[in-house]
């Protein structure tokens, strides 16, 4: 049957196969002309970890290698322990290029005790608490570590920090910066000063801080013993059994007129008004004695710790002179003190006198 000019024509089967060829050859045509302008480029990254790199834009991994077109490019680098870092670089003509990326690690966290605890902390020169510490933020590197505490020796050493999120631990012992002092007393129970502060009673051992210190022992109705020690770090002392001796008794001596010389038992004491320490449970031969006047002769006994109070009035040496001066209105001074005027006779004590008229 002939067909109807006025019908329109038939359209014959569409080829699908021929659309996905010419796709192919395009994106084909895309990825030759992506390759033939695009450049190599290597990034390296400075870290201990494993590191992700994400590029923004059309980037075609290759290994270690990435292929991109020239121009700028926004990289991400992250690793376990790293501060995350974002940074441009730029891709130029060169056919192959490498970059180099240094991560930054985030800080160690160091857990730090001591025996004894309560040290003081120092890194760096800077105070960062007392021991113990936990987990202390530092940054990765060497750092010098510095502890202190009063009864003990200071330690200092380097401290290298692995950093990214390590944490690290450390134990130290200081060494102590006193001695061991053993002293005992007879009789016993005494009091322990050192550097005027209590420190128990006899017998005992004191741990007493390195350097020079005042060592005391009082006992009621004893004298005080003392001593100077000179204490070395670690270098023990014992000072053997003390014997005390028994208290002294305590005389305060006056004369009048003051300025006599004393003796106790023939021993010259000083001149008046002064305190004698007086052995005690026995008579002393005390003498006071001044140019001009009587020597005054006695004794002193005291009880053990006892205490007295005694004004020893001399007997002044008297002799007459007899004035005899003309003109009568002449002043006249004895040792610098104005007499009356005229002839008199005066009653002096047997010293040499200035005589001024």
């Amino acid at each position: 049957t002939p067909l109807d000019p006025a019908a329109p024509k038939a359209r014959g089967p569409r080829k699908p196969g021929r659309l996905v060829l010419f796709a192919a050859l395009g994106l084909f045509a895309l990825m030759m002309l992506f390759l033939y302008s695009a450049r190599s480029l290597l990034i390296v990254v400075d870290a201990q970890a494993p590191s992700r790199i994400s590029v923004a834009g059309l980037a075609l991994p290759f290994g270690k290698h990435y292929l991109l077109r020239p121009g700028a490019y926004e990289v991400s680098v992250t690793a376990a322990g790293y501060q995350s870092l974002v940074t441009t670089i730029v891709v130029d003509e060169r056919d192959t290029q490498t970059v180099e990326l240094a991560l930054q690690a985030l800080p160690g966290l160091l857990s730090l005790d001591s025996e004894p605890q309560g040290a003081r902390v120092t890194v760096d020169g800077k105070a960062v608490g007392k021991t113990p510490l936990r987990d202390l933020p530092l940054e990765q590197g060497e750092h010098r570590l510095l502890l202190e505490e009063a009864r003990h020796l200071p330690l200092e050493q380097a401290l290298l920090v692995t950093g990214r999120n390590v944490r690290q631990q450390l134990q130290l012992q200081l060494a102590p910066a006193w001695a061991q002092v053993t002293v005992d007393t007879l009789p016993t129970a005494a009091n322990i000063l050192v550097d005027g502060e209590a420190a128990g009673q006899t017998p005992a051992t004191l741990e007493v801080l390195q350097g020079e210190h005042q060592l005391t022992l009082q006992l009621p109705s004893y004298a005080d013993w003392q001593q100077t020690l000179n204490i070395k770090a670690g270098a023990h002392q014992d000072l053997g059994r003390i014997s005390l001796q028994s208290a002294p008794g305590v005389l305060e001596l006056g004369s009048a007129p003051d300025g006599a010389n004393v003796t106790l038992d023939g021993d010259f004491q000083g001149q008046t008004p002064l305190t004698l320490q007086v052995s005690p449970g026995r008579a002393h031969r005390l003498e006071v004695f001044k140019s001009g006047y009587q020597r005054y002769s006695g004794t002193v006994e005291l009880p053990v710790g006892g205490r007295d109070q005694r004004t020893v009035d001399l007997q002044a040496q008297l002799g007459e002179v007899r004035f005899s001066i003309s003109p009568a209105n002449a002043i006249v001074r004895i040792n610098g003190k104005p007499l009356a005027k005229g002839a008199r006779t005066l009653s002096l004590p047997a010293v040499e006198h200035s005589i001024d008229i």
